[in-house]
């Protein structure tokens, strides 16, 4: 018992104070994981063991470009309809500069292409995760005459030399309005 407590400490022998401290912070850590900080935690209640631990909740901003799947970076990548019909080489951004995605000729809007090892890195294992770039065809808002006329050009190709995917599909249609005019009479 002591008789003639201090202001500060009101007799419980330690005082609060703040404590600005430099972290390292592990690569690869997420929303929701902590570090702990050894030591750096209250007193023990009876002073005679050593201080607690301390621990720092980790919030991660989001990113401009990739957002995380697990280890995994996605990256959604606009490309033109050239890129993606004829194929293309394309500089695609990661986390540690430029790298290439070879886009293959025909590639849908939608496809998924896996650049490994260029995700985030597991914070205990070092071991790096995935870059997804997932495509999407970018429609141009504005086309000059020429790309204009070419298009057109390319519209009425498409026209007299149907492919298959389209042939099914429009004699599928055929056959739907077929049978819906049988159903009439």
């Amino acid at each position: 018992m002591i008789p003639d407590p201090c202001f500060d400490c009101r007799g419980y022998g330690i005082q609060k104070k703040k404590v600005e401290l430099e972290v390292a912070i592990p690569a690869g850590v997420d929303d929701g994981m902590r570090v702990r900080l050894q030591g750096e935690g209250e007193a023990c209640q009876d002073g005679e063991g050593p201080a607690g631990d301390c621990y720092c909740f980790i919030k991660v901003r989001k990113h401009k470009l990739f957002h995380r799947d697990g280890d995994h970076l996605v990256l959604q990548l606009p490309i033109t309809y050239p890129q993606a019909a004829l194929g293309s080489t394309i500089e695609v951004p990661t986390l540690e500069g430029r790298d290439e995605l070879k886009v293959p000729a025909g590639t849908q809007s939608g496809d998924v292409f896996k650049i490994a090892g260029r995700g985030m890195p597991d914070p205990q294992s070092g071991r790096k995760g995935d870059l997804l770039v997932q495509t999407f065809i970018e429609t141009p808002k504005k086309l000059d005459e020429r790309q204009e006329e070419l298009l057109r050009e390319l519209a009425e190709l498409e026209h007299t030399n149907v492919t298959p995917q389209r042939r099914s599909f429009l004699d599928k249609l055929k056959d739907y309005f077929a049978v819906s005019d049988k159903d009439q009479d």
